[in-house]
């Protein structure tokens, strides 16, 4: 989405491309007025006729003169259209009549609420006019989203009977269904169910192959309601999308389901079906931790297995620490972060080594959660082994480097953010100007020490620098910084 100003200069822009009669700026605005939502193609119109001191976005009223109208490209009437002068608008829709352009579908459409009387009664009786499906798609998105104002909210009932009055509502709807416009596309189907163009087989049919997560909802609903146990267990319990898992175990009681589709979703990807399927396995009269420890020490997918030892421990289910330092340093990424998962509040002395390496691991996730451990753990380690990642050449070892230093928390987390605004790296530097000064109490004697190195050195502002050196009970760093170079 663009900002106003962005959207301004583009309108400007198009503006001298149409006095000019630019084709190759023109056919770009073209495709950018046609390929936007309804909402945003609002939202340019509502920003070209706003009044600024600098003038109309679209110039001054005197340059929109009839032979700029009489342009054969339709999109120089259309940005006419959106100027704030009432009589440039009028000209530009009288010119837009004679253009069955789809952006001159989308741009009649806005007009319908215009405040010119004389305009939005010209536009209304051309959309009207333009009821065929091809029209429709360009149309009812505009009309759908003007239907909650005051003006022109009446057009779009009557451009719907007109479409009904020649296709049938069926062929309509079924038009609509497949719209581009993603919010048309959901009141469609919504439209479509609630009169019953749509039942349940068809919504049996849609749901493998919807994408959209509402028009998904919908159809699960639907499913949901009407269904027999055999239909929601194949359709939902094997869905895409873990709401639609999760739905199907919350409707199915235990003797409607499958032991087979349970013990399958017990080591689901998502937390909440893993939740629902232990239920429904308990009240099957079996043990989830059971299933769950087999898995885990099982042959099954590097994947699959770490989600059962992430169910064991949801089920409350200890496991051994060497169990747990065996998965650390699995070959298998999936098992290594589980592993390293488990070992938050668990790792000692002898993990550290392992810890830092993989903190600087080429994976993320793995290097993320080796920060936590040793965050979580900060009597296991010394500043002394950070060390050798503050000093990584890579920015992004330096930034993880930093990220546990202030996990120390108190005047430590100070310090790392002072050291942070020493990085070469500008982006690096940034993160560490906005330190959050301790309370109740002060820094310890080396820390001073360090914080005083820290701060004659800068670079911070004064006011900062000040405000930290009178928390941290230090002398001023102005006077520090004149006796260094003394």
């Amino acid at each position: 989405m663009l900002t106003p100003s962005q959207i301004r200069q583009r309108l400007s822009n198009a503006a001298v491309a149409a006095m000019r009669g630019d084709r190759v700026a023109l056919a770009e605005t073209t495709a950018w007025l046609t390929a936007v939502t309804a909402r945003e193609l609002l939202r340019i119109d509502d920003h070209a006729r706003r009044d600024r001191y600098e003038g109309p976005a679209l110039g001054e009223s005197r340059l929109w003169k009839r032979k700029v109208l009489a342009s054969p490209q339709p999109v120089v009437a259309a940005l006419a259209a959106l100027h704030p002068d009432g009589y440039v608008r009028e000209r530009a829709v009288r010119s837009l009549i004679t253009s069955a352009d789809p952006v001159s579908d989308r741009v009649l459409a806005i007009r319908v609420s215009d405040h010119v009387g004389v305009i939005s009664e010209l536009a209304v009786r051309e959309v009207l006019r333009r009821s065929t499906v091809e029209h429709a798609e360009h149309i009812v998105p505009l009309l759908r989203r003007i239907e909650r104002w005051e003006r022109g909210s009446e057009v779009l009932a009557q451009y719907l009977r007109a479409l009904a009055a020649e296709y049938g509502e069926a062929e309509v709807w079924a038009r609509l269904r497949n719209s581009a416009d993603h919010e048309l596309r959901r009141v469609a189907f919504r439209r479509s169910f609630d009169s019953g163009l749509l039942g349940l087989t068809d919504a049996v049919r849609s749901f493998p192959r919807e994408r959209d997560q509402i028009v998904r909802r919908l159809l699960i609903g639907v499913i949901t309601d009407a269904a027999a146990p055999e239909v929601i267990a194949g359709v939902l319990l094997r869905g895409r999308s873990a709401e639609s898992r999760a739905l199907g175990l919350v409707k199915l009681t235990a003797a409607q389901l499958d032991p087979a589709d349970v013990r399958r979703l017990l080591v689901d990807r998502s937390v909440v079906v893993r939740l629902w399927a232990r239920q429904r396995w308990q009240e099957m009269g079996h043990d989830p931790a059971t299933v769950y420890a087999a898995v885990a020490r099982s042959t099954a997918e590097a994947s699959v297995r770490a989600r059962a030892y992430t169910g064991l421990v949801e089920t409350g289910t200890t496991i051994d620490r060497p169990e747990i330092v065996d998965l650390v340093h699995s070959a298998e990424l999936p098992l290594r972060k589980a592993g390293l998962s488990l070992l938050r509040g668990r790792a000692v002395a002898e993990d550290v080594p392992s810890l830092f390496r993989s903190v600087a691991d080429a994976h993320s996730r793995v290097a993320r959660l080796a920060s936590e451990v040793l965050a979580g753990s900060p009597q296991l380690w010394s500043l002394a082994d950070l060390a050798p990642l503050k000093a990584a050449a890579a920015p992004e070892l330096r930034r993880r480097a930093w990220w546990i230093h202030r996990h120390r928390g108190g005047w430590e987390a100070v310090i790392a953010d002072l050291e942070l605004l020493h990085d070469p790296d500008p982006r690096l530097a940034a993160l560490g100007r906005q330190p959050v000064l301790p309370m109740y109490f002060q820094p310890t004697d080396p820390q001073k020490l360090r914080l005083t190195d820290l701060l004659s050195a800068g670079p911070t502002d004064r006011r900062l620098r000040l405000s930290i050196a009178f928390a941290a009970g230090l002398p001023d760093p102005e006077l520090c910084r004149t006796v260094r170079s003394d």
